[in-house]
């Protein structure tokens, strides 16, 4: 039996499998309903017969899984379920951890997605809590687990949607009975009133006072108490709710005084006149926040700096721009964020989309994105013929491409060695001044082409043939595609699928990227919670690293694997892995060198005064004297010796302020400049004590 995608997971998955569970412990309830319908079990006799029942389920249950879990047969849990019962961004998978929906939710959130409700929702939950049965016990458990899940990541706040609803109708059901009770409520007479008032007095004359524990006055005196207006509110099955008398038995007795039925009338007008305008502004705000998630639009509004309202349609008109100028059998790459609209607005096949299933697929294409020019050029000609990015600041692909580096390195551990989160792939500031490697890379240059200066693609690699009106898409079509790795593509023979004819098909590389993988030891990403998976101790210490990282500690410098190749790749590299159309690419790109030679030297590149969080580190590994640590750094970031605080003094200055020769020596044989001057024309030797 074939099922395609699903497959067994159903009933494989860690993840899957409770709800297989509850399914059959309510059909093992039910039969044991019917046989107390047959056998005329009591109450007690009912519970230990369902008790027996269920314990035996679970031991058949248990004792399957003792038999089944060594074969290998159930799946992992995934970082994506982890990460509900982990700290956001520590869930030790950098492709989960880059998802902003996987964030905690914050109070501003419940408010746009619940409105008045969240407020009155807790008072529903605190309702039902008074009226315990079998319903409400699962009310009560359906909004606990929403509210920590929602809590946890912002995107699982519509599973607080339906039990939303319901508290609050409760809520509003029993204000909406109390403020019709109190409007119409006819007082006792008066005759009644000084009945109960001399019966009380009796009571009080006769009983006596006793010295006795809070715990026995409450076991004693709920009979007595029943007939107190407290009590009258309860129902039988509610006694547990007579030991609250004391807090609120005296808020009950005053609204039975004369003075407190008219307060209590007040109220009840504020509530119902306060509900039904609130009701109202809860109606409007729905349909709007229907429709706009209804429909939802990629154009929105705009006001430029000289106050004037526009309507901003680039990523539409990107998106056509696809569909109407390019050939049908386009490959279209763009981070995996937009894949979904390319391929319905554009009607081109994009290189990834939202299934994010497939983590080291989402890393090749990262590689692609972060790599230097050159070597991304390499593999992107045979994936696709156009290059998509987002431009324009806020969260556009420059920002999120410190992610694509650490997702890429978690499978390609040549892209930034010994630092899991690789930290030499960013920004330099506020500013977001490039740090060298990410200026290098290729998405930096197709994101500020021809807008930074000194910052262009490559022509013979990459032509621009779109920018979109307010700069915010910009498409690139990709030159020397390999027609070669096209038809191996396109042809029907070469893909795997799950059965002869079948619609699913899982993608293959065309053997010119197979080839590369090798040779740059591409490590399939392991799990830590995949117990089916055998980890190395590569696989430990990454993770181990990347937590230790994600927690603000410095990863302890390792000899670099980036060398060392595989029999596999070494035989690959004698045979001559690139073909001929890599080699005449090579052959032209020769005399192209020059602006790549020129971003080598870091010396030269000019860096911004101002305090940072990498000043803050460089003074304190200084002033503590940490000369392995400052050296590690080095060595992964080689342009830190060139950094200063905003008043221009740098590493070498703090190293002869504090006398640290061997961090002298240091910074010095990593390029530091002695002549160089800070803002008050200070050398860093003017410094030594």
């Amino acid at each position: 039996m074939q099922i395609p995608v699903v497959g067994w997971t159903p009933l494989k998955s860690l993840e899957q499998l409770p709800c297989l569970g509850v399914f059959l412990g309510l059909q093992v309830l039910y039969a044991c309903e019917i046989q107390r319908q047959k056998q005329g079990m009591s109450p007690k006799q009912f519970m230990m017969f369902r008790v027996k029942a269920l314990a035996a389920l679970g031991g058949v249950a248990l004792l399957l899984m003792l038999i089944v879990a060594p074969t290998g047969y159930f799946g992992p849990i995934s970082s994506r379920i982890r990460s509900l019962f982990l700290r956001h961004t520590r869930t030790g998978n950098p492709l989960v951890d880059s998802v902003a929906e996987h964030q905690p939710a914050s109070s501003q959130s419940y408010y746009q997605y619940l409105h008045n409700v969240c407020y009155i929702a807790p008072i529903g939950f605190i309702l039902t809590i008074t009226n315990i049965n079998d319903a409400n016990i699962f009310v009560l458990l359906y909004a606990t687990a929403a509210y920590f899940f929602s809590a946890k990541m912002v995107r699982l706040i519509l599973l607080l949607g339906p039990i939303s609803s319901t508290l609050g109708g409760v809520a509003i059901a029993a204000l909406g009975e109390w403020a019709i009770n109190a409007l119409t409520s006819v007082p006792e007479s008066e005759a009644e009133i000084a009945a109960a008032k001399a019966e009380k007095g009796e009571k009080k004359s006769s009983g006596k006072k006793s010295k006795s524990s809070v715990g026995s006055r409450i076991k004693s005196g709920k009979s007595a108490r029943r007939t107190s207006n407290w009590a009258k509110l309860l129902k039988p099955e509610q006694a547990w709710l007579l030991s609250f008398e004391p807090i609120f038995g005296p808020v009950v007795d005053y609204f039975c005084t004369v003075q407190g039925r008219a307060a209590a009338k007040a109220l009840a007008m504020l509530i119902l006149v306060g509900g039904a305008y609130n009701s109202m502004l809860f109606t409007t705000y729905c349909r709007t926040m229907a429709e706009a998630m209804s429909s939802p639009s990629i154009m929105f509004k705009a006001t430029l700096r000289n106050g004037e309202s526009i309507i901003v349609d680039d990523y539409r008109e990107a998106y056509w721009y696809l569909r109407d100028q390019t050939p049908e059998d386009a490959r279209v790459m763009a981070w995996w964020d937009y894949g979904y609209q390319i391929t319905g607005i554009g009607q081109r096949t994009t290189i990834a989309d939202g299934n994010t299933w497939n983590h080291e697929h989402i890393a090749t294409l990262g590689r692609c994105l972060v790599s230097p020019e050159k070597e991304a050029h390499r593999i992107v000609r045979h994936l696709a013929d156009y290059l998509l990015v987002w431009t324009g600041g806020g969260g556009d692909d420059l920002a999120k491409s410190p992610h694509m580096a650490r997702i890429s390195n978690s499978v390609y551990s040549d892209i930034c060695p010994n630092d899991p989160t690789c930290r030499k792939f960013g920004f330099l500031d506020r500013e977001m001044a490039p740090k060298p490697m990410m200026a290098k890379s290729l998405l930096y240059k197709l994101h500020s082409h021809n807008q930074r200066p000194g910052v262009k693609v490559n022509p013979k690699l990459f032509k621009e043939v779109f920018t979109s009106k307010y700069n915010k898409v910009r498409i690139f079509k990709v030159l020397q595609v390999s027609k070669e790795s096209k038809a191996w593509v396109a042809d029907i023979s070469n893909r795997v699928c799950d059965a002869p004819g079948s619609w699913y098909c899982s993608g293959q590389y065309p053997p010119a990227v197979q080839k590369m993988f090798v040779r740059w030891n591409k490590r399939n990403f392991k799990q830590l919670e995949d117990f089916n998976v055998e980890a190395d101790d590569k696989d430990a210490q990454y993770h181990e690293d990347y937590m230790a990282a994600m927690s603000g500690k410095r990863t302890p410098t390792r000899r670099s694997e980036t060398g060392q190749k595989t029999e596999e790749a070494a035989e690959l590299e004698d045979d001559e892995v690139d073909d001929e159309v890599d080699d005449e690419v090579d052959d032209e790109l020769e005399e192209d060198d020059l602006e790549d030679d020129e971003l080598e030297d870091i010396g030269d590149v000019e860096y911004a005064w101002q305090n940072t969080a990498d000043t803050t580190q460089l003074w304190n590994l200084i002033h503590r004297d940490d000369a392995e640590s400052l050296r590690s750094w080095i060595a992964a970031e080689p342009y830190i010796v060139h950094l200063r605080s905003e008043d221009g003094r740098g590493p070498l200055w703090w190293a002869y302020e504090y006398g640290r020769d061997e961090h002298v020596e240091l910074l010095l044989a990593s390029g530091a400049d002695p002549e160089a001057r800070d803002g008050k024309d200070v050398k860093p030797s003017d410094m030594m004590r």
